[in-house]
């Protein structure tokens, strides 16, 4: 890799850190959660990685042979070798939530996790107490892990078979409709569009339109909420609340709070539903495994039933951000804000909040302890934005 470049010509050090990342790592961590588990002897593991890194480090950033690992790291935007395998880890252990119920590996687990298999003859759920404390294994971590994370994933259900999906009968009668570029000029013309589609689904009685919107606080209270309108008025307001989800899953939660109380509603043919995730929106027309399918699956069979009663039905999604301050939008946005709900514990996450959740611990683990290590360089400088705030090391994007 050396004759690639080095200081003073070949690649650049983001095209460096690429290479690394892309074509060494996974090489060299390939397998490595059959060592790498609590009570697992990796003190010598660790130490090579660790040697292999401070190479790649150096070699990305053209440093001298004597800098400190920690800075030239840093610097390369290589997160310690430790807090990426944990990191790895950790998404190795959430990825058994998705398999089928068909694994093998689900006869191993506890019988909590086993997806209706019969268990192994060595299976966890079948030591005992004392046996199950002794035990160091991979498969005792990912109970661990799956303990805190609700069930998430339903790939074989029917409205996911081919033939049976919304998108195999319904696609021309679902829309979406969202700026062509990110640009104001752009997101003006969309607003005015969405005005005239506002104003249009007020004045015909078989039409309501649903405004949407959905907010996580700091205490992972998520509060969903929707306004359904009809003849310029509302005449249903409603808010729901749940505990460690993400963000595109409280927009989802809110359209389904909407949108199937609007298509209960009697001699409607036309809903308009504006959210400010039209991601979120399509996922109702998806059939991939994905971790939101058992919050769309309810709204996927209303939608099916819905479209089914008669040909003139139809819906359509509208792209309304936050930023543009649509009035009606805002309304809801402000119920949001306003709405207070007491946190229930113990509750269980969500599998993408349990992801995102491990990566902003292991990036503030990072980041807190390079702020107060001295192994980083006595003589380091730290670097600063154009606000005069201090840049903080991080893997995303290319690296601090």
């Amino acid at each position: 890799m050396k004759m690639l470049g080095n200081s003073s010509r070949g690649l650049l050090p983001i095209q460096k850190r690429l290479l690394y990342r892309t074509c060494i790592l996974p090489i060299i961590l390939y397998g490595f959660q059959l060592w790498f588990f609590k009570g697992a002897p990796i003190v010598k593991n660790i130490t090579e990685l660790k040697k292999m890194q401070r190479r790649a480090a150096l070699w990305i950033t053209g440093a001298f042979r004597t800098s400190p690992s920690e800075g030239i790291e840093a610097i390369a935007g290589l997160i310690p070798i430790t807090l990426h395998l944990r990191k790895l880890n950790g998404r190795h252990h959430l990825r058994y939530a998705s398999i089928p119920p068909s694994h093998a590996i689900n006869s191993l687990l506890d019988s909590q996790h086993a997806k209706n298999q019969n268990p192994h003859k060595t299976a966890t759920s079948k030591l005992t107490m004392k046996q199950q404390a002794n035990l160091k294994s991979p498969i005792k971590d990912i109970n661990e892990w799956l303990n805190s994370v609700r069930n998430c994933f339903n790939p074989l259900h029917s409205l996911f078979f081919p033939g049976s999906r919304i998108v195999d009968h319904f696609s021309s009668r679902i829309s979406f409709h969202s700026p062509s570029s990110s640009s104001d000029e752009d997101l003006y013309q969309h607003l005015q569009s969405l005005n005239l589609a506002f104003r249009s689904s007020q004045v015909n009685h078989n039409s309501v339109a649903v405004i949407t919107d959905g907010g996580v606080k700091k205490s992972h209270i998520a509060t969903a909420a929707a306004h359904i309108w009809t003849d310029n008025s509302i005449i249903k307001q409603l808010c729901v609340h749940s505990l460690n989800i993400t963000s595109t899953e409280v927009e989802l939660m809110a359209i389904c709070t909407g949108l199937i109380p609007a298509m209960e509603i009697n001699n409607v043919y036309d809903i308009t539903v504006i959210t400010d995730s039209i991601t979120a929106a399509r996922k109702i027309l998806e059939s991939k495994v994905d971790p939101l399918q058992n919050m769309f699956i309810p709204l996927a069979a209303a939608v099916k039933t819905f479209l089914s009663k008669d040909g003139r039905n139809k819906i359509r999604f509208w792209y309304c951000p936050s930023r543009a301050e649509w009035p009606r939008h805002k309304l809801v946005d402000n119920q949001v804000k306003a709405s207070s709900c007491a946190p229930t514990f113990p509750s269980k996450e969500s599998y993408l909040f349990s992801k995102k959740k491990e990566y902003n611990n292991i990036l503030c683990k990072w980041q807190t302890h390079f702020a107060n290590s001295l192994k980083k360089g006595h003589y380091f400088l730290n670097f600063e934005d154009k606000k005069g705030i201090i840049i903080k090391p991080t893997y995303a994007k290319g690296g601090s």
